[in-house]
């Protein structure tokens, strides 16, 4: 397995580290069952703004370089999504770890999940059948907000992000529990393979399916992209070159895994018609 970057090497190769030498821990997260299995931290900065920091799952992992190339990678295709850094933080630990602003801009926020199941009166847990979950999900979305959901899906299938459970995505609401809108892309530090060694990349770029697990609807990845299909929905998203493309994964990530990276993002674009 390739080894994570280390700060000097992402310093370098990314050039957007920027200071943060002021924040502040104001706190460690809970990790395990919906918190996820990476460490992770509320940290303050000398104005009073919040972020949350993540570090790996494990000492080769590469989940703060899937995330913020899975965010280049959805700026990339124009699906709006939560502005994810690299940084070296001293007092958290010696290696990089990825951060992004808090989102909640003084709104109350809840998960997608937990919306549904208040709207609805229905546990999405307790539906099996992916296009009745599926249904009841996107049914207590506002119009505009529906296409942002299946933005966030198909960009999952292109970068490969194996856990987009129901409590990865996020909405505003008001005092009254009414809706105000979904929160843009966040939490894809499991796309990209990760936690995979490169062969597992090379292995899914021969493979004429797409073969790589998915949530929440259907799984694979391949047959969550043929149930959207059927219910009428189509990418909404923009057609990149594979230059552009290979800049993004290259800027994150080296060697062998970036070449089959590139490779696998180009090929399952491709397959949605969104290379030009």
């Amino acid at each position: 397995m390739q080894k994570h970057l280390t700060p000097a090497q992402a310093a370098k190769l990314l050039g957007v580290i920027t200071d943060h030498s002021g924040l502040l821990i104001n706190k460690e997260l809970s990790a395990g069952g919906s918190g996820g299995n990476l460490p992770k931290w509320l940290l303050t900065d000398a104005e009073g703004i919040q972020y949350y920091a993540k570090g790996r799952s494990k000492k080769d992992a590469l989940e703060p370089e899937a995330e913020v190339c899975a965010y280049k990678l959805a700026c990339l295709f124009g699906v709006p999504a939560i502005k994810y850094e690299l940084i070296m933080l001293q007092q958290l630990s010696d290696e990089v770890v990825c951060i992004c602003r808090d989102y909640t801009n003084d709104k109350k926020v809840m998960s997608l999940y937990r919306y549904a199941k208040e709207t609805t009166g229905v546990n999405p847990a307790n539906i099996r059948d992916g296009r009745e979950k599926f249904e009841l999900v996107a049914g207590v979305l506002p119009t505009k907000d529906k296409e942002l959901h299946a933005s966030i899906l198909y960009l999952d299938y292109i970068v490969g992000n194996k856990d987009r459970h129901l409590r990865n995505f996020d909405v505003w609401v008001r005092i009254d529990g009414s809706i105000i809108g979904m929160v843009p892309l966040f939490d894809t530090g499991d796309s990209l393979f990760a936690g995979e060694p490169t062969v597992e990349i090379h292995r899914a770029c021969k493979s004429g399916n797409n073969y790589v697990h998915s949530k929440p609807y259907m799984n694979p990845h391949m047959a969550q992209l043929q149930l959207m299909h059927s219910m009428g929905y189509t990418p909404m998203l923009s057609a990149v070159s594979k230059t552009d493309i290979r800049d993004v994964i290259y800027n994150c990530f080296s060697g062998k895994r970036a070449e089959y990276l590139t490779r696998y993002v180009v090929t399952n674009a491709e397959r949605l018609g969104l290379i030009r």
